[in-house]
């Protein structure tokens, strides 16, 4: 399904010549045709049941359906392989060194601690099936290869039987894009799924999704970049410069915590400006998207749906009418034949617009619960979305641990490399679980309010602003989160008292930002979204 950076759902002919190995760009004979459509059939295989059927719209984007396939089967993988690789670099590399402490000003820990395990995420990512079968094997029911594209008469059959492939899935996956729902052939396949499966184990997956969380993972791999260019590629004198003046009107005991919020909410200004547009977009793909299929889901209609053949929307009315048609109460007595006949159409006809109301209840009613629970509302990001995306972060952590020296541990305060260590871990991980993944819930309210405005100019600039101001904002938490750390080593209860005043401010924070789903009942079902929603529920 993968293969060719799923070239299979390349639409029309090109996409069907190049899945069956033959040059796309050729103009292909029957027989070509014909064996192309033959060798991506034969390339599937039959069994009993299969684990993921897989409902897409042909004419969705290639390239958004390859990678949420990938989302779906490697991200665990990914984000695993890419951990472990992580720990064992850093084991590597204090061994190597002798000691945690010897690694003072080593310019090789950002490319082995930070991009050697992201590397590794990206490759696992993109082909980690590969490994991943051999091991847990997933098998998936796709109609671009397991529907016999050439030969019609078995193409027909198979057809008919969709109800059968359908009732013998384990779950379903719903690749959804703007269009999925007004998709008659779409609509048969969650009718059916409803029929013979289970609303929870229906897992839908936004193509926005996967470029999403790439573009995230990249803007934080490149703040990391710039966080320690500078912190360690700059001269300290040139970064104290920029507050000397703020320092001489603060408090001495408070000096340094204020430096470390002056320096730390540039940098995320200065991140935020360089990542606005790239930023703007993902999240404005996110916002429409988002909004736009719980609108379809609340609105839905089974007959306004668009098919490309007329005879088939007689075909799949009839099959979603089967399979939502009421009971029919059994008849006390006959009556003439006539008039029961015409009795009984009418009935059939009420029956029928009744199986259809039936459908639209089960689309607008317990699917689109499911959803709200697994997706939540538009402004809704999941928590663990929102950690994964700072995956870069997470590893920078043992880079700027790490790569203090003698006199940056005594800068700080600190009369050991093992104090200081165990400090900066705990204020790392604060960060890690409090402020980092605010980014994104800030960022879609603020460009929600930039978007609300008509001249696109205006949209454009604002959209600006808020990705610079809701980075800063995150940026200055943490330089407060470091800082009153600091402060609480080096002067005891005069820090101590804000540090707890600020932990408690920012677990408010998170709460507010992503409790909002607490009383959705969280499924069992097994789905990449929902697992990622399922963090919601974390608490210090």
């Amino acid at each position: 399904i993968l293969a060719n950076r799923g070239v299979l759902f390349v639409q029309g002919l090109p996409g069907l010549l190049a899945a069956g190995g033959f040059r796309p760009d050729k103009i292909p004979t029957m027989q070509e045709v014909q064996e192309a459509g033959s060798r991506i059939f034969e390339s599937t295989s039959c069994t009993e049941r299969v684990d993921v059927f897989v409902s897409h719209r042909w004419g969705a984007a290639r390239w958004a359906k390859y990678v949420n396939l990938c989302l779906y089967l490697n991200l665990s993988a990914a984000v695993v392989c890419s951990l472990i690789t992580w720990v064992l670099a850093t084991a590597v590399m204090i061994l190597r060194a002798g000691s945690a402490g010897n690694l003072g000003g080593n310019r090789l820990l950002l490319l082995v601690l930070v991009y050697l395990p992201m590397g590794v995420f990206f490759l696992m990512f993109f082909v980690g099936q590969h490994a991943i079968h051999l091991f847990s094997p997933t098998s998936l029911w796709v109609d671009r290869a397991c529907a016999h594209q050439t030969d019609h008469e078995l193409k027909r059959r198979q057809i008919q039987a969709l109800p059968v492939f359908v009732a013998q899935s384990s779950s379903m996956l719903v690749l959804w894009d703007d269009e999925y729902f007004q998709r008659l052939w779409c609509q048969l396949e969650l009718a059916t799924f409803a029929k013979y499966g289970s609303v929870q184990k229906v897992n839908i997956l936004p193509l926005w999704l996967a470029p999403w969380l790439l573009s995230a993972l990249v803007i934080n791999l490149g703040a990391a970049s710039g966080w320690n260019l500078l912190w360690y590629g700059i001269s300290p004198d040139f970064l104290y410069s920029l507050v000397a003046t703020v320092q001489a009107r603060v408090p001495q005991n408070l000096s340094e915590p204020v430096t470390s919020v002056i320096i730390v909410t540039l940098f995320g200004g200065m991140v935020g400006l360089l990542a606005s547009i790239p930023w703007a977009v993902a999240c404005k793909a996110k916002l429409r998207s988002h909004e736009k299929m719980l609108d379809q889901m609340a609105n839905f209609d089974c007959r306004a749906a668009q098919c490309t053949e007329p005879a088939d929307r007689l075909l799949v009315q009839q099959q979603v009418q089967h399979l939502f048609r009421a009971p029919r109460p059994q008849k006390a007595s006959h009556t003439a034949s006539s008039a029961s006949s015409s009795s009984d159409m009418s009935e059939v006809d009420e029956i029928d617009d009744g199986s259809l109301d039936a459908f639209n209840g089960y689309i607008q009613g317990p699917l689109r619960s499911v959803v709200m629970e697994n997706v939540g509302a538009k402004l809704h990001v999941p928590y663990g979305l929102c950690l994964l995306a700072g995956l870069p972060m997470t590893f920078y952590s043992s880079v700027d641990i790490l790569q203090c020296d003698e006199a940056c541990v005594a800068s700080n305060g600190f009369k050991t490399f093992s104090s200081y260590m165990k400090a900066s871990m705990v204020t790392w991980l604060v960060n890690i679980l409090l402020v980092y993944p605010i980014f994104y819930p800030v960022f879609l309210r603020m460009l929600k309010r930039a978007f609300s405005v008509q001249p696109e100019y205006l949209q454009f600039i604002l959209a600006v602003i808020s990705s610079v101001v809701s980075l800063s904002y995150g940026y200055f938490c943490s330089g407060w989160v470091f800082g009153l750390f600091y402060l609480w080593v080096q002067h005891g209860m005069v820090g101590l008292l804000p540090l707890l005043a600020l932990l408690v401010i920012l677990v408010l924070q998170q709460q507010c930002l992503f409790g909002s789903h607490r009383g959705l009942q969280q499924s069992s079902a097994d789905g990449t979204y929902r697992s990622l929603h399922a963090f919601d529920e974390f608490t210090i």
